[in-house]
């Protein structure tokens, strides 16, 4: 086993010092999305180098014959390419050579006839050997036929099918052992390593050790590559690349063995062999140092997260509460100001929040009800006393759409005594008890709507709750203003309610608060849908997925470089349009739509072609009633509100093809691309950062997304806030370069 360096800064030494419960947790954290793990390897070696490993898990012979397909499961480099060519069963990206193997005694004579290595991980790239061996077979027929041919005739053929020529006469000697070996086993009937099964995994090793030039990490390595079974090889290098990911413990490490057991038990079957040959891709392709300041996998990484919790932060402290994904956290981040701890009760808005704010410490990221939790108790742990206290407490009661569809189902909801309007009131106590500098409130506009004929608006009672704690001597001068947050910047038209307070030993009175929200608003032209998709794949339906190898052609438009949005990664993820099966909505889409136009338009608009395939109630010409729940957007303006229900369909928010109506150009233009907008689009339109990464389920990206406060609201009340909080000039954040402008462009 390799000797990993044990100095302070080394991966080994890092893992080490870091708790138990940071280590298990971000275990736990990536176990949880491995998936997003496998296909960001892939797509980052994609993404760098020509040369995909060979050994693609969906191809071994076994488990060709088991699906009775020439692929298999998918090939996880079709995956991360927007085109998905799953239509060509002929081919593999990973363009192995023996990617048509019956037998699973090819991949074994490939390494017998391959030259030795130190560690198993570098078999993937030993090409020459699989070709030499797929060509003999196409050549000269079965193993049955080779093993027939005297040692002059094997010679011959061997150097007539390798494509550097010249075989060593020690590897031709090594096959003819190897044929002779699988000829006499009783494991198999004649010259073949078909049916070679039903037996321990230590048995296969046994039987290929036998053979010269095969060791036992190699055994190993065959059994998951040759013989698809669900085993991890112990491999220095994915070794290595595991503790500093925090999968292996270093005590792990450093015990010898031939398997990774725990991984094994940790992982499901079918994602063993995918992930040992992503990490293992990785660690060979990129050297000892397997992730420099710039790699795509650095938030997975532990040695990421403690090099990041181990810098100095002399930010103003934050927490948030109901962070949710983590968008006002995000923004504020952004202005430089030092996040310490943050709840919400959603697992995969808390997850995405984790994986993108490696900077706090998994033990200060709460997933619970803050109704449950000793929030003070908690927070005070972390950082004694907070200068600012924000977050959006759920506003789904407060939401149109949200009463709506519960007065539907029960004629007695009420908005006042639904538990969820009231849970600003654990922000409150928590202002109470901490007392910071500012405190920060979004919520949706519903807030300062009457309640029905009530008379009541629910910012009254939040209103007169922080007024109460002025009884103290040290209360707040608050205010509100309802926000379009396309005048902030994001090409989105949002109406929210921002609510900030200042300490009364910092401001003299609620004007510089009315001021300071006033001057909010930035008084340029509206960024537009356009603007926000700059540069993104223009995917048809159906396309995309998890991670996307794909980057963007052509430059990015002004919105991008002032809030360089599209910096730090070179991927795109959670880019993943819906395919719409149904053909009502495919109509809809590529003919009675455009854009501008709602589901009320194609009813009520036109001749009426397609007034029968909106079979939902968008009211009478006169009276118009639900009349977005199709609607098709404009890439001249700005987007409509990106909500949460885009979860359940994405309808209201169809995406026109750029090619016929952004930037016409007949042989490029394609009906396919009018669909939903997909998860990174409604991302960038809510003004996330390309490399913030969304996990969880398809669904869920959009959940988180729907509920997020944009980070480019963070971000400006942050700078707006930061002299009076700290006393000195506005901070300069967490800028990557100089901003640039330009005009939005196509990504060609």
């Amino acid at each position: 086993m390799s000797e990993l360096v044990t100095s302070r800064d080394s991966p080994l030494a890092l893992v080490r010092s870091a708790s138990t419960a940071e280590r298990d947790t971000h275990r736990n954290l990536l176990l949880e999305n491995i998936d997003f793990l496998i296909d960001t390897l892939t797509a980052a070696h994609a993404r760098r180098h020509r040369m995909n490993p060979a050994g693609c898990p969906g191809a071994t012979p076994e488990r060709l014959a088991r699906n009775g397909t020439a692929i298999g499961d998918t090939c996880r480099y079709m995956l991360i390419d927007h085109s998905n060519p799953t239509e060509d069963d002929d081919g593999c990206p990973c363009n192995d050579p023996l990617f048509h193997s019956d037998d699973p005694l090819d991949a074994v004579a490939a390494v017998v006839l391959g030259s030795e290595t130190e560690a198993p991980a570098n078999r993937f790239f030993q090409r020459i050997p699989r070709r030499t061996v797929a060509q003999l077979r196409d050549q000269y027929g079965t193993w049955e036929d080779i093993a027939a041919f005297d040692h002059s005739a094997l010679t011959e053929a061997l150097e007539d099918a390798c494509p550097r020529k010249g075989i060593s006469e020690d590897r031709i000697t090594r096959l003819e052992t190897l044929l002779a070996t699988v000829d006499k086993t009783h494991y198999t009937d004649g010259v073949t390593l078909r049916g070679f099964s039903n037996v321990r995994y230590e048995t296969y090793v046994d039987f290929l050790t036998q053979i010269p030039g095969i060791q036992s990490e190699d055994a190993w390595w065959l059994v998951q590559t040759a013989f698809d079974k669900p085993v991890w090889p112990a491999d220095p290098l994915v070794d290595e690349f595991l503790c500093a990911l925090g999968l292996l413990k270093p005590e792990d490490y450093e015990t010898e063995g031939v398997r990774r057991e725990s991984l094994e038990s940790a992982l499901t079957d079918r994602l063993i062999a995918p992930l040992y040959r992503a990490l293992a891709t990785h660690a060979v392709t990129e050297g000892p140092d397997v992730c420099g300041p710039n790699c795509e996998l650095r938030k997975f990484l532990l040695t990421h997260r403690l090099r990041e919790q181990q810098k100095d932060h002399d930010g103003p402290t934050v927490v948030d509460l109901f962070a949710g994904a983590g968008g006002l956290s995000c923004g504020l981040s952004r202005a430089g100001y030092d996040i310490r701890w943050a709840i919400d009760i959603e697992p995969d808005a808390v997850a995405t929040y984790r994986l993108n704010h490696p900077e706090i410490p998994h033990e200060n990221v709460v997933c619970g009800d803050v109704r449950d939790v000793d929030i003070t108790a908690r927070i005070q742990d972390a950082v004694s006393k907070p200068d600012v206290l924000v977050g959006g407490p759920p506003c789904q009661s407060l939401s149109q759409a949200g009463y709506r569809s519960r007065r539907a189902a029960d004629e007695d909801y009420s908005i006042l005594d639904d538990t969820r309007t009231t849970l600003y009131t654990q922000y409150v106590n928590v202002v109470d008890e901490l007392r910071p500098k500012a405190i920060v409130m979004e919520n949706v506009e519903g807030m300062v709507n009457e309640v029905g004929d009530t008379g009541v608006r629910v910012i009254d009672w939040v209103l007169e709750d922080l007024a109460a704690l002025d009884d103290t001597g040290m209360g707040y001068h608050v205010g509100f203003r309802v926000q379009d947050m396309s005048e902030l910047g994001v090409p989105q038209q949002r109406e929210r309610v921002l609510l900030v307070g200042l300490r009364e030993d910092l401001a003299e009175s609620q004007d510089e608060v009315t001021e300071l929200l006033e001057n909010l608003s930035d008084t340029g032209e509206p960024n537009t849908l356009q603007d926000g998709l700059s540069g993104l794949p223009r995917l048809r339906r159906g396309e995309g997925g998890r991670v996307l190898s794909t980057t963007p052609r052509g430059g990015p438009s002004s919105y991008l470089t002032e809030h360089e949005l599209h910096r730090d990664t070179a991927l795109c993820f959670n880019h993943q349009a819906r395919e719409h099966p149904m053909e009502k909505d495919r109509i809809l889409f590529d003919e009675a739509l455009r854009p501008g136009d709602t589901g009320w338009d194609v009813k009520f608009g036109g001749d009426g072609e397609y007034a029968e395939y909106i079979e939902y109630d968008v009211g009478t010409e006169d009276n118009p009633r639900f009349k977005d729940k199709y609607r098709m957007l404009e890439w001249t303006e700005p987007s409509p509100t990106i909500v949460a229900h885009l979860a359940k369909d994405a309808n209201a928010y169809v995406l026109p093809d750029y090619y016929q109506h952004a930037r016409p150009d007949q042989e490029r233009s394609d009906a396919k691309r009018n669909r939903g907008i997909t998860p990174r689009e409604a991302a960038r339109l809510q003004s996330f950062h390309d490399d913030y990464i969304f996990l969880g389920p398809f669904t869920s990206w959009f959940r988180q997304i729907g509920n997020a406060v944009p980070p480019i609201a963070g971000k400006r009340l942050g700078k707006a806030l930061h002299q009076t909080i700290t006393g000195r000039p506005e901070a300069v954040g967490k800028a990557h370069g100089q901003s640039q402008t330009s005009e939005a462009v196509s990504d060609d």
